[in-house]
C-alpha cells in the first residue's frame, strides 16, 4: 500500500456507545440556542433529523469497523453529545491511569470489566537533611513477590490477547514495525528500518518481505483486544503498588549501587521480565546497557538521565512489560534512535510515569505513549516539558491503545464562564458561570512529530493526548511530502486524527484534548480533528486564545466515510488553512462538525465552514463573538452535488457583528441558502428566521400574576427562535407592571453588565419614559461607575432634555473624566442645541476619544454654526479625529462647503481629506436645483478644479487624485473634459490610476 499517493491509507477513529436520540428539537451537547437554531435550520431545509443518517456505509467492512463510527454516521447529531461525554469522562479520570486505560479500551470496543482498584500516587517524605524518613519499612521479598505475582496474572491476559498469532506472524510484525509507519516506497531511510529491532538484538530477520497492510490486518482479526485492555490495567495496578512500596523501603544513608547506573540505588531485584531497580532520591544516570536489562525503574527523585530503552516493551523480543516511575526532578529521556520506547509498546505493555519537573522526552517511532499491537502510556504529572518523536508517537494507538497525559495533577479545570447573555434554555434559567481558571504558565509544553501522532488512532486503535494546563505548542509535519497531490506540502495526519486501511479496514478514535492556555496548533495536510475511512478524529480545546494553522483537510473534517470534529470552548481564536476540506467540511459520505463557543474569531480558508461535499453532512457553529470569515471558494453553508445527490451543509453564527468576504453569500443578521441543501444563518437579535410566525402576544391573567423579577429574567434571554414568543410575552407583561417594574430595575438592575438585561431596561424605559426619567435621572451621578454609565446611555437613547443640564454639569467635574466621552455622545443623541457651546469646548481636548465624540455630537445636533470648527479638526494630529471630522462635515451638508473652500484657498494642511470631503458634499448636491445648492456646488467645483490645476509642488499627488475622483463623479461633460485635458500632462501614477478608474465608471 502506497502511504503517500492519494493517501490511500489508514484512518482510524471510533466512538463509544450512543445514547438514544434526544427529544425532538434538542441536540445533546449543544446549548439551547445552538440546538434551537440548528433545529430551525433543518426545518427550513425541510429535513428531519433521521434523514441526516442517510446511507454512508458504502464500503464493505465486516470485521474492523467500530460500532460507534457507524452510530455517528447514522446519526450525525449524536456527535456533540458524544464528544461532550468523552471529554467529561477523560477529565474526570485524568488523575488515574487505570481508569484512562479502560476508557481507551471501551472507546475501541475492547473494554475490561474487571476491578483493579484505583491508582495511588506515591507520597515521598524527606527528613531535615534531605534523606528519606526511616521510620517506615517494607518487606523486600514480599514487596517484589507481590508485584511479580500480579504481573504474571497480567501476562496471562496478554497471552490471551495474542494467542491466535503464529510465531511466524509475530516475527513478521516485529520485523515490519519500525518501518510500518514510514513511507514504504519513496523514503530509503524508512525502507531500511525493516528488521531494526531484531538487528538491535543480534538477530537476522527476513527483510525481503514487502510491507503491506494485509498480513497486519490478518493478525489484528485474531486479537482478543479486551484481554489487552485488561492486561494493561492489571499491570498499571501492580505498578501503583510497586511505586508506593518503594517509598517505604528501608533505606540507609550508604545507598547501594548497580552496574550501568551512575548514582545510588535503594534496591535491585530479579523478575521474569528483567531487573527491578529502585533508584535513590538524588541524580541518577541510567545507561543504555543498563536499561536493556532493566524491566522496571522506580526512581525516588533527582535530575535523572535515561539513555536507551526506558519503558520499552517489545514482546517475543525483549520483554512484554516495562515501566519507569520517576518521582520528581528535571529529567532527560533519550531514546531518539530507538523505536518503541518511552512508553512505547509492541506486543506488550509499556508505562512511563513522571510526577514532576521540567522534562525532555526524545523518542522515535512508537514512543511517548504509543501502542502498536500493545498498550503504551506516558504520564507526566507537571512541569514545562518537551516531547519530540517521529511517527506513531505522543498518544497513538493502532491495533491497541496509547495515551500521553500531561500536567495531570490538580483539579480538572472547568469550562469557560457562560454569561447570562448566552443563557437560553427550556427552563428559562440562567446558565451558571463556572468561574475563571488561572492559566498555569509554568506548564507550557512543546510537542514535535512527523505524522500519525498527537492523539492518533488507526484500525482497532484508540489514541489520546490529554494536556491539562499551560499554553502549549503542537507541531506535526516537515518530513513526508504529500506527493503527487501537494508536493510542496507535508503530511501531518495528527492532532486528533484517525485513519483506517482503505479499502479493507476502518480506523479507530484519535483524541487530542487540551484544557486551557493560549495554544498553537501547527499541522499541514490532515490535522486537527479529522477522520478518514470509517474513523473518528476529535480535537477539543477548553479555553484560551488559540491558533490553528494547517494546509488542507483540517480543523473538523470528515473525509471518506469518516467523522471529524473540532470543539473549542473559549477564547479569541484564529483558524487558517490554505485549502479545504477544512473548518467543518465533510467529503464523501462523511460527517463533519465544528463548534467554537466563545470569542471574536478569525477564519481563513479557500473553501470551508459548513461545506458538504459529495454526499456528506457538515455542520459549522460559531456561538459567540464578532467573527471574521474569509473564503474565496465555497463556504458558509455550501453544498456540492455528486452521484446525482447531495447532503446538507449548515453554517450557524449565533451572535455578534460578523464580517464576510465579498465572495460569500453570508451577511450579518441574515439567512441564505445554496444549491437546495446548503443553509446559513447569522443571528441578529431582531432577525426573524424564514417561515417563522410569531403570534401576537395577548397577556393573560397568568402573565399578570408572575413576579417582576421572574418576568425580568425571562425578558432578558435571547429573543430568537423558539424563545421569541416567551421573551415578548414576558417583556410585555413586565412593561404592564408600570412603576413596579421601573422601581425593581432601579433597585436591582442598574449596575448590570449584561447586554441582554440592559436591553430589557432600555425597552422598559422607552415604554415609560416620563416615570423612568423622573426616578432614574438622579443616578447619573452615581458613585457606581456601571450604574452611571448605564444611565448616561439610557438618557441618550431616550433623548431626554432633562438630562442635558446634569450631563453638562458632570462634564465640569474631573471625578467623571473617564465618562466624559460617553456624556458627549449622549448629549448629541439628546439633540438639544443648548448643549452646543459646551460641546465645542471639547473639540481641542487632549484626549483623542473626547475630540472624536465632541465632533460626533455636534454633527448629531446639526449645529451648522460649528462647521468651521469641524473643518479645523481636519488638520488634527490624529487620523481618527480627522476621519470623524470629515464624516461630521458631510452630515452637516451644505453649511460645510464654505469653510472647506476657505480653508483650501488659505492653504490648510491635510489637503487630500479636505478635497475628498468637499467632493462628497458637492456630489450630494448634484441633483439639487435650489439657488443655495447651485451656488455651493459651483464654488466647490471651482476649488476642486483649482486643486487639480495646481502644480505638483503646490498640490501633493494624493490631493490631486482626490480632486480627479471628486470632479469625475460630478459627471458634468464640461468638468470631465477639463479633467481629461489636465491628465495629458499628468505623470504621477496615483493620479493617473484614479483617472483611469473614474473613466471606467463614467463609460
Amino acid at each position: 500500500m502506497l502511504l503517500c499517493a492519494c493517501l490511500v491509507l489508514w484512518v482510524g477513529s471510533s466512538v463509544g456507545a450512543q445514547a438514544s436520540p434526544p427529544d425532538a428539537g434538542t441536540v445533546s451537547g449543544l446549548d439551547s440556542l445552538a440546538s434551537a437554531t440548528l433545529t430551525r435550520a433543518l426545518e427550513y431545509l425541510d429535513v428531519a433529523r433521521p434523514e441526516l443518517g442517510f446511507d454512508k456505509l458504502y464500503a464493505e467492512d465486516d470485521t474492523f469497523r467500530l460500532s460507534v463510527v457507524e452510530d455517528i454516521l447514522n446519526d450525525p447529531l449524536s456527535l456533540p453529545g458524544w464528544q461532550q461525554q468523552v471529554v467529561s469522562e477523560f477529565r474526570a479520570a485524568a488523575d488515574d491511569p487505570i481508569v484512562i486505560a479502560n476508557l481507551l479500551g471501551a472507546l475501541g470496543d475492547a473494554p475490561d470489566d474487571a476491578a483493579h482498584g484505583a491508582w495511588r500516587w506515591p507520597a515521598t517524605r524527606f527528613d531535615a537533611d534531605g534523606y528519606w524518613e526511616t521510620d517506615r519499612s517494607t518487606d523486600r521479598d514480599s514487596y517484589v513477590g507481590d508485584f511479580i505475582a500480579s504481573v504474571q496474572s497480567a501476562e496471562a491476559l496478554l497471552h490471551d490477547a495474542f494467542a491466535e498469532l503464529t510465531p511466524e506472524e509475530t516475527a513478521h510484525l516485529v520485523m515490519a514495525a519500525p518501518a510500518f509507519w514510514g513511507n514504504w516506497e519513496d523514503d530509503a531511510d524508512d525502507i531500511t528500518r525493516k528488521g531494526r529491532l531484531q538487528f538491535e538484538m543480534g538477530l537476522a530477520p527476513d527483510t525481503t518481505a514487502e510491507l503491506s497492510e494485509d498480513p497486519i490486518l490478518d493478525m489484528a482479526a485474531k486479537m482478543d483486544r479486551s484481554a489487552l485492555t485488561g492486561a494493561a490495567r492489571m499491570f498499571l495496578a501492580a505498578l501503583s503498588e510497586l511505586a508506593n512500596g518503594a517509598v517505604d523501603l528501608p533505606q540507609s544513608r550508604a545507598l547501594q549501587h548497580a552496574e550501568g547506573v551512575d548514582g545510588s540505588v535503594v534496591l535491585t531485584a530479579d523478575s521474569p521480565w528483567g531487573l527491578i531497580v529502585v533508584g535513590g532520591p538524588r541524580d541518577n544516570t541510567y545507561s543504555a546497557e543498563a536499561l536493556s536489562e532493566i524491566a522496571v525503574v522506580i526512581d525516588l527523585g533527582g535530575d535523572d538521565i535515561y539513555r536507551g530503552r526506558a519503558a520499552s516493551a517489545i514482546g517475543t523480543l525483549t520483554r512484554s512489560f516495562s515501566a519507569v516511575v520517576d518521582l520528581g526532578g528535571d529529567d532527560l529521556y533519550d531514546a531518539s534512535d530507538l523505536p518503541f520506547a518511552l512508553g512505547g509498546a509492541l506486543l506488550g505493555v509499556a508505562v512511563l510515569i513522571d510526577t514532576g519537573g521540567d522534562d525532555i522526552y526524545r523518542g522515535d517511532d512508537g514512543s511517548a505513549g504509543a501502542g502498536f499491537f500493545g498498550a503504551g502510556f506516558l504520564y507526566d504529572r507537571a512541569g514545562t516539558d518537551f516531547y519530540s518523536g517521529r511517527n506513531l508517537c505522543q498518544g497513538a494507538g493502532a491495533f491497541g491503545i496509547g495515551a500521553l497525559v500531561s500536567d495531570g495533577a490538580g483539579p480538572p479545570p472547568p469550562g469557560p464562564e457562560l454569561t447570562d447573555d448566552r443563557a437560553f434554555d427550556a427552563g428559562l434559567k440562567k446558565v451558571p458561570g463556572t468561574g475563571a481558571v488561572p492559566i498555569r504558565h509554568n506548564d507550557n509544553d512543546t510537542y514535535l512529530c512527523a505524522r500519525f501522532s498527537q492523539g492518533f488512532a488507526s484500525t482497532f486503535g484508540v489514541g489520546i493526548l490529554y494536556d491539562r494546563f499551560g499554553s502549549d505548542t503542537y507541531r506535526s509535519g516537515g518530513r513526508y511530502v504529500h506527493a503527487p497531490l501537494r508536493p510542496d506540502d507535508f503530511q501531518s495526519l495528527s492532532q486528533g486524527y484517525s485513519i483506517g486501511f482503505r479499502p479493507r479496514a476502518g480506523g479507530g478514535v484519535g483524541l487530542l484534548l487540551d484544557e486551557e492556555g493560549n495554544d498553537f496548533y501547527n499541522g499541514e495536510i490532515y490535522a486537527q480533528g479529522v477522520g478518514y475511512w470509517y474513523s473518528i478524529g476529535l480535537l477539543f480545546d477548553g479555553a484560551g486564545n488559540d491558533s490553528y494553522h494547517a494546509s488542507q483537510y483540517a480543523q473538523g473534517a470528515g473525509v471518506h466515510l469518516a467523522v471529524g470534529t473540532l470543539w473549542d470552548r473559549g477564547g479569541e481564536d484564529q483558524y487558517v488553512s490554505k485549502f479545504g476540506v477544512t473548518q467543518g467540511t465533510g467529503h464523501d459520505y462523511s460527517a463533519a462538525f465544528f463548534l467554537d463557543e466563545e470569542g471574536n474569531d478569525y477564519y481563513v480558508v479557500d473553501n470551508g465552514q459548513g461545506v458538504s461535499l459529495t454526499n456528506s453532512t457538515a455542520i459549522f457553529i460559531d456561538a459567540h463573538g464578532n467573527d471574521f470569515y474569509a473564503t474565496y471558494g465555497g463556504g458558509q453553508g455550501w453544498v456540492r452535488w455528486a452521484r446525482g445527490s447531495c447532503g446538507p451543509g449548515i453554517f450557524l453564527d449565533l451572535e455578534g457583528k460578523d464580517t464576510y468576504s465579498r465572495w460569500s453569500p453570508g451577511a450579518d443578521g441574515s439567512v441564505w441558502t445554496h444549491n437546495t441543501y446548503g443553509l446559513g444563518i447569522d443571528l441578529d437579535r431582531d432577525l426573524e428566521l424564514p417561515g417563522e410566525k410569531v403570534p401576537e402576544v395577548v397577556l393573560t391573567a397568568e402573565d399578570s400574576l408572575r413576579a417582576v423579577d421572574e418576568l425580568f429574567e425571562t425578558a432578558s434571554i435571547w429573543e430568537v427562535g423558539s424563545a421569541r414568543e416567551k421573551v415578548r410575552r414576558a417583556r410585555k407583561a413586565l412593561i404592564a407592571k408600570g412603576t413596579d417594574a421601573v422601581d425593581y430595575v432601579l433597585r436591582e438592575k442598574l449596575a448590570t453588565r449584561k447586554s441582554l438585561e440592559y436591553r430589557t431596561i432600555e425597552e422598559l424605559a422607552k415604554a415609560h419614559p416620563d416615570s423612568f426619567t423622573a426616578r432614574a435621572i438622579f443616578y447619573l451621578e452615581s458613585d457606581d461607575e456601571t450604574t452611571r454609565r448605564n444611565m448616561i446611555r439610557v438618557m441618550g437613547e431616550l433623548k431626554r432634555p432633562e438630562a442635558r443640564e446634569p450631563l453638562e454639569r458632570m462634564l465640569g467635574k474631573n471625578a467623571y473624566r473617564d465618562d466624559w466621552y460617553r456624556m458627549l455622545y449622549a448629549l448629541g443623541r439628546i439633540g438639544d442645541l443648548e448643549a452646543s457651546r459646551t460641546l465645542r469646548s471639547f473639540l481641542a481636548h487632549d484626549s483623542e476619544r473626547i475630540r472624536i465624540n465632541a465632533v460626533r455630537a455636534l454633527a448629531a445636533l446639526k449645529d451648522s454654526a460649528a462647521a468651521g470648527l469641524l473643518s479645523d479638526r481636519l488638520s488634527d494630529s490624529i487620523l481618527t479625529v480627522r476621519a470623524a471630522a470629515s464624516d461630521g462635515l458631510q452630515r452637516l451638508g451644505t453649511a460645510s462647503i464654505t469653510p472647506l473652500c476657505e480653508s483650501l484657498d488659505a492653504g490648510a494642511t491635510q489637503r487630500a481629506i479636505r478635497i475628498r470631503t468637499l467632493g462628497k458634499l458637492a456630489f450630494a448636491l448634484r441633483d439639487s436645483s435650489d439657488a443655495a445648492s447651485l451656488v455651493a456646488r459651483s464654488r466647490a467645483r471651482r476649488v476642486l478644479m483649482a486643486a487639480l490645476d495646481a502644480s505638483s509642488e503646490a498640490e501633493p499627488p494624493a490631493a490631486r487624485a482626490a480632486a480627479v475622483e471628486a470632479l469625475m463623479k460630478l459627471g458634468e461633460e464640461e468638468t470631465i473634459a477639463f479633467v481629461t485635458l489636465r491628465m495629458l500632462d499628468e505623470h504621477d501614477p496615483l493620479v493617473r490610476r484614479m483617472y483611469e478608474l473614474a473613466m471606467k465608471a463614467v463609460e
